[in-house]
Formats: C-alpha cells, sequence, structure tokens
C-alpha cells in the first residue's frame, strides 16, 4: 500500500530508506464504502488523506444544496486544510463517491515528522502549491471560461471523473444546473 505512496512521493522529493520507512510508520490504511463522510462540516479535523483508490469530493452546503467544489480521484491529496491547520470546525464536507482505500496521516504525526524528516517540510510545501494552483486554476476559470469551456476542459483534462461522478454533482461543480449541463453535453456530442 505505501509503494504507491512512495512512487508518488519520489516525483516530488527524494526521502531515503530511512525518512520512507519512517514515514510509512506515521500512515494508517483505511479503507470505507461509498458516501463515506471522511470530513463532516461542522467538525474538526486532524486528518489528511492520500487516495490509493476510488473517488472524492469535497462539497459546501447552502440554502440546503450541495455545491461540489472539488472532485478527485487516485494519487492524489485531500484534507480540510483551514479546519486541519487552525483546529477549528470545517465549513466543508469530503465524502466518497466510490467504495475507498486512503493512507491517512494525523496533524500530530506530521507534526512529529516535521522534525525527524526535514525534507518533509519541502514535501508538504509542495503539495500546498500544487493545491494553490489547482485552486487558482479553478476559480480563474469561473471568472473568465464559459460553463461550456469548463465542461470541455474537464473533459480534456480529467475524462475518467465523468465517468465516475454522478451528473448533478458534476453540474454544480461546474456551476450550473444538472439541465445546463445536459444541453452542454447534447451540443458536443453533435458536433462530434
Amino acid at each position: 500500500m505505501t509503494e504507491q505512496f512512495f512512487t508518488f512521493t519520489d516525483k516530488i522529493v527524494n526521502f531515503t530508506k530511512a525518512n520512507k520507512e519512517l514515514l510509512a510508520t506515521a500512515l494508517s490504511f483505511r479503507q470505507v464504502t461509498t458516501k463515506t463522510e471522511l470530513v463532516s462540516y461542522n467538525k474538526r479535523t486532524d486528518e489528511l488523506y492520500f487516495l490509493l483508490k476510488g473517488c472524492l469530493r469535497k462539497y459546501y452546503v447552502k440554502d440546503g444544496e450541495q455545491i461540489t467544489i472539488y472532485i478527485t480521484a487516485e494519487n492524489s491529496f485531500i484534507g480540510a486544510f483551514d479546519s486541519f491547520v487552525t483546529g477549528t470546525p470545517s465549513k466543508e464536507t469530503i465524502e466518497t463517491l466510490e467504495p475507498t482505500e486512503l493512507l491517512v496521516l494525523n496533524k500530530k504525526d506530521l507534526t512529529r515528522l516535521y522534525k525527524e524528516i526535514p525534507l518533509m517540510n519541502e514535501f508538504v510545501r509542495k503539495i500546498l502549491e500544487q493545491t494553490l494552483i489547482q485552486f487558482q486554476q479553478a476559480l480563474t476559470s469561473f471568472i473568465l471560461d464559459s460553463p461550456e469551456e469548463r465542461y470541455t476542459k474537464l473533459l480534456s483534462q480529467n475524462p475518467q471523473i465523468l465517468q465516475r461522478v454522478p451528473q448533478h454533482m458534476l453540474a454544480t461543480y461546474l456551476g450550473i444546473t444538472a439541465t445546463s449541463l445536459s444541453r452542454i453535453r447534447k451540443r458536443i456530442l453533435e458536433k462530434s
């Protein structure tokens, strides 16, 4: 299980064998079913997740409607970073969309690893930089792109997600209604 994780980390930093062994002791494996809330609204979290298998979404609730803000699949990190860092209740929910396998790292162990593995600081910084860039790109797309352009980008950058996420969740992720998404998909099919 940690082999997949370290294949991922090797693309970012070069942990030594001893570092990897120490890091592996801080990671716990968790297997959960579909629709499991890893992070719940208004509850604190002290866990970060590395997704080995499955698909997750992060969403907010506004006026009783779930608004998906992030979707991710294998070989990615996810967490409610605001709650994790500040210790405040989460404003978001992270939910599994499929049976999921995760590696879990809690805050206490991460703090310890920062001291025991100095390279851990660089690794986490690079992960957070990537996350910041993803969120900036998503925000820019919402400001500059039409819903059809957002859908087309999703189709080209992450086509497997379209098969794994229900249409109504994809629609909120794109900032449109499910009916509008159906129209966009139909237009794109007609063009091809």
